[in-house]
């Protein structure tokens, strides 16, 4: 099978109603980490009393003393406006195509699974550092681009080159920012994609090529029939290329 040219898993054309009913797994877990990110804003204005990261941040020393949840909530949580809201972005460019391509129940698995191995490994590797913490989704973020590595290097019929290529570049992007950044978790990022990357094996398994799903709500074409266009390879690759500058940019800003 040859795939089409042109970058079609990560270009999003979906609406609002399409997106949530295609793709409910990638929506809760965006509502949940906005949500959680909306309460710890408010606390910190109205100051009443519950602070999401003082409950769920994966804090070395209170993991240590049982508050094991912390390796699970801990994906769900951010600390600024920009942690939020790249990961946010790279979960809605990214995650949809997965869970379309093997199917709701084994993405979440996936992705919880990835993200909560990461902090885990991350608390064993820092564990002499009792007052070391980490939040953030980047770890099964960085699980699906390795799973995506996966597919490119061992399922090539599943993905198309100019996906693959998106994926190379959105990788390297992120590891030099990774190794640059101040404040960024390195084994949490390093952990997330090697774990994502060897999860493939296991879920990659009966995976399926990503077909778009067609809008719904949109007002008919005379004849009752709603007509349906794929973009040209041209729009394609400026797609593509919009993509690595809003990666590129939401990077930078996280260190700026």
């Amino acid at each position: 099978m040859k795939m089409k040219r042109g970058v079609v898993m990560f270009s999003r054309t979906e609406n609002l109603q399409t997106f949530t009913r295609s793709y409910p797994v990638v929506s809760l877990f965006i509502l949940i980490q906005v949500a959680l990110f909306v309460i710890e804003q408010l606390n910190a204005f109205f100051n009443f009393g519950f602070s999401p990261l003082n409950y769920g941040a994966a804090i070395n020393l209170f993991i240590g003393n049982g508050e094991w949840w912390r390796v699970v909530t801990a994906t769900f949580l951010h600390y600024d406006f920009w942690h939020i809201a790249f990961n946010t972005f790279a979960l809605i460019i990214f995650a949809p195509a997965l869970e379309r391509m093997i199917g709701h129940a084994k993405f979440a698995s996936f992705y919880l699974l990835v993200g909560t191995l990461a902090n885990v490994l991350t608390y064993f590797t820092k564990i002499n550092e009792p007052f070391y913490g980490q939040a953030g989704a980047s770890g099964a973020i960085l699980g699906l681009l390795g799973f995506y590595v996966y597919l490119g290097r061992f399922k090539r019929t599943v993905i198309s080159a100019d996906d693959a290529r998106l994926v190379y570049i959105f990788s390297a992007i992120t590891a030099i920012f990774t190794l640059l950044g101040s404040n960024v978790s390195v084994f949490g990022h390093l952990y997330g994609f090697v774990l994502g990357f060897l999860a493939g094996f296991i879920f990659g398994k009966g995976t399926v090529p990503f077909t778009r799903p067609f809008n719904t709500g949109r007002r008919p074409a005379s004849g009752g029939h709603i007509i349906h266009t794929s973009g040209s390879g041209q729009l394609g690759r400026i797609v593509f290329y919009v993509i690595v500058a809003f990666a590129v940019f939401g990077l930078l800003a996280r260190f700026i």
